[in-house]
């Protein structure tokens, strides 16, 4: 590659921009990536003795013979605690410099003559009447003196300075300077850490004196800090000057040349800590080969579990390279081969959903976070059944919410088998776990807001209860470790609930999700757009329920999202708020707007009802899956009537192409059904004496329309589809426009009953 492709960031982005992020190869392959290389790192190593035990536990197993002879080693924690009173104790190592007495001296003094310069610039300013002390021309000067004084401070010293005319100043200038400099080169021969003392915890410190290549002990007591020095001289200086402006400066000039003498040395702080640490022994004794580490039904003390603990540690260390490869290889097979069979379930079964990248990411997210929380039980440790806080619920019910209840139930059984293999092997937590998801799944299916989310807590109470039954039974474990679990399993039913709420929101907004739950909460017709649309437009918003009737049915016909189409229909002409009167459907008296304009016009408004409805659907935050079916449901077909219209008026030759809708075309099966809808409905509402015969025959030609005219060529509908599209929309139409029986009116009741009375 050439050097200006590299640095051509622009290509770079262009590239970033043209991929495709919900169907690109590239990205499923990273998803995979990350999903496998979290899981593979979460699934635990190699444990050398398969039985649990505990201080106070029975030892349920066989006697355990130790095969070779290891030490004991000390319990980790009373080795921690003895590492950090080595910590605690240690002596910081600090060097002790000379201080340079005639350099602090001189430093002083250009003090002073930086002062002093500072004054006399500011005497010639008060004398031309162009500033005071203050005088933003002396700012380069004060600032090179390295003290930063206030500018009450400055007119303070300035006072001073200016003795003659101010004969009330108890010390004059030079005094204050020659006295805060004596101050200072006395305390210079005291011991100074540069370190503040309250961060060092030990009584002691360790001085090193280089010139003497010596180190002498010394104790805390007699050496002072930066602040406790200045606590010093606060207090003379008090004594002395009697202002605290003229205190203030003293201190900012004693804080400013103060040297500190013992400087800290971390290097060699640390080489003594590790050197002190090293000599903590690590061990209390040692088992022999043939030696009896524990016998059957003996308790588990404490020193007994460091034997076993230890045990388990030299077994560890004896394992050999092959051994580690082989179980490095069974690891990522484990985690490869669940994911390989949840990647052969939605290629076959829901393709869709293998295709979406982002469906793909929740997906992965949701195992993740599972595991995560496994491998968090794994860690913590607690003498509690931790491992019932799995809250595989929580991805069952999303994944039925988000997906559907098939997918759902593939999925957690996968996500089941992690978290048993994240566990250890512990596949009895895989079982319970399993029984509380699935009946959680079922809760679920028919969810019709998202208030039911909560029902599922007693669902997946008895799932848990019935399983954690089930276990201790085979276990014979005692009452109190099964109360206990199921006290813990009832937890997880009330959180798991909790939790699927808050991560709903998260997905939907995040990943940009709408799930049935928002359609249906979309489908109220209290929706302000909805209740604009019934108000302004009552036409339209009739038009657009009977074509959400037969959507529906439609969508159910050929396996498409029912909901999605009717709610799609509900918002498809929104635009028409903006001026309903343009459309024949709300002009309630016979006089049509359209009459006074030009074709073009009339098109222009009639196209117009798309953009405006785009506009309104952003407007009010509307998901992309509703917005998309308000420009598709026209897809690029023709305004037919002004296009007819236009032609018979003009002799010249009329461009389709400004009488055409803007597009795209339908990219779904369900904005195809929806399109569909929306010109039958509308067509066959103008038929007189509508007969099933003239129903069927214009239904057809509708569809055999939208098909020659290439509108269903980008979404997914087959020639299956259309027929049985064909078919759900006669019986609802059908339903529609039956006859009714003709009720003679009140004349010709009368005049049939007194024909009867002669």
């Amino acid at each position: 590659m050439k050097l200006n492709e590299i640095l051509n960031t622009g290509n770079l982005t262009d590239r970033i921009r043209s991929v495709n992020f919900k169907k690109s190869n590239l990205i499923k392959l990273l998803v995979l990536f990350t999903t496998v290389t979290a899981l593979y790192f979460m699934i635990p190593s190699y444990k050398n003795i398969e039985s649990k035990y505990e201080v106070g536990a029975i030892w349920s197993s066989e006697d355990l013979i130790a095969p070779f002879s290891f030490p004991v080693y000390k319990d980790e924690a009373d080795y921690e605690k003895e590492k950090e009173d080595v910590i605690k104790n240690i002596a910081l190592v600090f060097d002790k410099v000379n201080v340079d007495e005639k350099n602090l001296e001189d430093s002083l003094q250009d003090l002073k003559s930086g002062i002093l310069n500072i004054f006399r610039k500011t005497d010639e300013l008060v004398k031309n009447n162009e500033g005071f002390i203050n005088s933003e021309t002396l700012d380069s000067d004060k600032s090179r003196l390295g003290v930063n004084f206030s500018f009450s401070e400055w007119e303070k010293l300035y006072s001073v300075y200016s003795k003659s005319r101010n004969r009330d100043e108890p010390v004059s200038f030079s005094e204050f300077i020659d006295y805060t400099a004596d101050e200072i080169l006395v305390n210079s021969k005291k011991d100074v850490i540069n370190i503040d003392k309250s961060k060092i915890s030990s009584k002691k410190i360790t001085v090193q004196i280089k010139d003497k290549k010596l180190q002498e002990l010394n104790d805390l007591d007699n050496v002072f800090d930066k602040s406790e020095l200045l606590l010093n001289y606060e207090t003379d200086f008090k004594n002395r000057f009697r202002d605290s402006l003229l205190v203030s400066s003293a201190l900012k000039i004693s804080g400013k040349f103060s040297p500190d003498n013992l400087i800290f040395n971390n290097e060699l702080t640390e080489k003594e800590t590790q050197s002190r640490i090293e000599q903590i022994p690590k061990t209390i004794g040692i088992v022999k080969e043939n030696e009896r580490i524990i016998s059957k039904h003996d308790p588990v003390n404490r020193f007994t579990k460091m034997k076993l603990d230890s045990y388990k540690k030299i077994r560890l260390e004896k394992i050999g390279m092959q051994d580690l490869i082989l179980q490095y290889v069974g690891k990522l097979f484990t985690v490869i081969i669940l994911l390989i069979v949840l990647a052969f379930f939605l290629y076959y079964i829901r393709p869709a959903t293998f295709k979406d990248n982002f469906k793909l990411m929740i997906i992965s997210s949701m195992i993740l976070i599972v595991g995560f929380i496994a491998f968090l039980s794994m860690n913590i440790d607690l003498k509690l059944p931790i491992e019932l806080l799995v809250f595989v619920p929580v991805a069952s019910i999303l994944l039925t919410i988000i997906f559907d209840s098939r997918l759902a139930f593939y999925t957690v059984t996968i996500i089941c088998f992690f978290v048993a293999a994240i566990r250890g092997g512990d596949y009895s937590i895989a079982f319970i776990s399993f029984c509380g998801s699935v009946l959680a799944i079922f809760s679920e299916r028919d969810i019709k807001n998202r208030s039911q989310i909560f029902r599922s807590f007693f669902f997946i109470l008895i799932g848990y209860t019935l399983s954690i039954l089930a276990i201790n039974l085979i276990r014979i474990e005692d009452y109190q470790k099964l109360w206990i679990k199921l006290m813990f399993g009832g937890i997880n039913a009330v959180m798991s609930p909790v939790i699927a709420f808050g991560l709903l929101i998260f997905y939907e907004k995040v990943f940009k999700i709408t799930t049935d739950l928002t359609l249906l909460e979309l489908s109220d017709f209290n929706h302000p757009l909805l209740k604009e649309l019934s108000s302004k437009a009552p036409g339209t918003f009739h038009h657009s329920i009977v074509m959400g009737n037969l959507s529906e049915a439609a969508a159910e016909a050929i396996g498409a999202n029912q909901i999605l189409a009717r709610v799609g229909c509900y918002y498809h002409d929104i635009g028409k708020t903006i001026k309903p009167q343009y459309f024949i459907e709300n002009q309630l008296d016979e006089f049509n707007k359209h009459n006074e304009l030009n074709p073009t016009i009339s098109t222009k408004i009639i196209i117009a009802h798309v953009k405006d409805g785009v506009e309104l659907a952003k407007k009010y935050k509307l998901p992309q899956e509703i917005i998309d079916f308000i420009p598709m449901h026209h897809g690029t077909t023709l305004v037919s009537y002004f296009y007819d219209k236009a032609k018979n008026a003009s002799k010249e030759e009329i461009i389709d192409y400004i009488y055409r809708y803007p597009g795209p075309k339908p990219q779904t099966k369900e904005t195809g059904i929806v399109m569909l809808a929306d010109s039958i409905e509308a067509s066959t509402r103008a038929i007189e004496d509508p007969t099933p015969e003239k129903l069927e025959n214009k239904i057809k030609d509708v569809i055999k329309s939208r098909f020659m005219e290439g509108e269903f060529d980008e979404c997914d509908l087959t020639f299956r589809d259309l027929t049985l599209i064909k078919d759900s929309f006669m019986k609802v139409l059908i339903g529609i426009h039956h006859h009714r029986i003709k009720y003679p009116d009140k004349n010709q009741l009368e005049l049939v009953s007194t024909q009867k009375s002669k």
